[in-house]
């Protein structure tokens, strides 16, 4: 921290032209993420960095779950946003940033991985425990003083409604949808909390052999292959005159215009009915990269034995491995009817399973990055 320190105080000695002022940021900050141990950290941590490094810090705290993706619909006045809490928060923020029209997408967001998940964290900045995560914090710090940014891909997701029924906003995620009995034995394994570091492994043994588990994951899904954008996926946005902070004005320019591009294969579609324990859909932020931007769509076995599922479950406590996936750019699914509700996770967050389409929004977000 002392050596984080003296760097950071180089960046906020610098002089700044008489004309610019210091450079507004807005931290949203989950208080109760991590068991309410985010908001202490991020005060021991990265704040202090923050402020010598010359930013001036607004910090707003959220209230309830939801509450950031209304904080940053209506924002102003700042130059950054900074994430402080885990996937949840990221993807609330990332919902709000998305849902407006004024092209505030070009605000770049820093992720400070204070959560008890941060998939996305832990691919810009090496994570670990104790120390090592300690020396995480302070390079997603410093990459936001540092001010270096990289493009990455989000997925809107849409409910797929009758025309008498009244569709739901789209909400934004950055890093998978899940769906199946893995999902929901490790969503369970915080009721083993007297194992300790052996919860994870303890959720498996007494859960895989109950009923309750989304066994039978089963339906369509019909999708498009993936394009590197042309005249049918790509959206002309509105030209907007105000300039933000950290964009660059050669940055558009050297931009391709997709909008004239024709791709006729991009309208095909396919139609796959399947049937398993395991469904996930990955964005290539925490997936394997294909040649062109893609959603990643992975499919389990149909079944499993009590000993197979611990077996696997354990194995991909270590190693997360997936299956060979297939590759698209727009997915509908259409679940098969069940008997009971059904849940899916979507950057950890808990959702109704019902009818949707995911389409892939590429290099959408402007995360810092070191």
């Amino acid at each position: 921290m002392r050596a984080a320190c003296k760097e950071a105080a180089i960046y906020g000695e610098a002089l700044l032209p008489i004309e610019r002022n210091p450079t507004v940021i807005t931290v949203i900050l989950n208080p109760v993420a991590n068991k309410r141990k985010a908001k202490q950290e991020f005060e021991k941590y990265c704040e202090p960095l923050l402020l010598l490094g010359g930013l001036q810090v607004d910090v707003v705290q959220t209230a309830s779950e939801g509450n950031a993706k209304e904080i940053v619909e209506t924002l102003r006045g700042t130059e950054a946003i900074i994430v402080a809490g885990g996937d949840g928060t990221l993807s609330e923020t990332v919902t709000g940033l998305l849902r407006r029209n004024d092209q505030a997408n070009m605000f770049p967001v820093g992720v400070l991985p204070l959560g008890r998940t941060n998939s996305i964290g832990n691919t810009l900045f090496p994570n670990g425990k104790g120390v090592q995560k300690v020396k995480q914090l302070i390079t997603a710090s410093m990459a936001i003083i540092k001010g270096n940014t990289v493009w990455k891909d989000a997925m809107k997701i849409e409910q797929v409604t009758d025309e008498s029924e009244t569709p739901n906003r789209p909400i934004y995620a950055m890093a998978s949808m899940e769906w199946g009995a893995f999902r929901d034995t490790l969503a369970k394994k915080d009721k083993y909390w007297f194992y300790g570091p052996l919860r994870e492994y303890a959720a498996y043994i007494f859960n895989g052999y109950k009923s309750s588990l989304n066994w039978n994951c089963s339906g369509t899904i019909k999708y498009t292959p993936p394009c590197v954008g042309c005249t049918n996926c790509t959206a002309k946005r509105p030209e907007v005159k105000r300039k933000w902070f950290f964009v660059s004005s050669t940055e558009a320019a050297g931009q391709l215009d997709q909008t004239k591009i024709l791709n006729p294969e991009c309208l095909t579609s396919k139609e796959l009915c399947f049937r398993t324990c395991d469904f996930k859909i990955k964005t290539q932020n925490v997936a394997m990269n294909h040649q062109i931007p893609a959603l990643s769509i992975f499919l389990g076995r149909n079944s499993y034995s009590y000993t197979d599922f611990v077996s696997e479950g354990w194995r991909r406590i270590k190693t997360n491995s997936d299956p060979e996936p297939i590759f698209a750019r727009t997915i509908e699914i259409t679940p098969k009817e069940t008997d009971r509700d059904t849940v899916i996770e979507i950057d950890k967050e808990d959702f109704d399973m019902k009818p949707i389409k995911i389409t892939l929004m590429p290099k959408v977000i402007k995360l810092f990055c070191q």
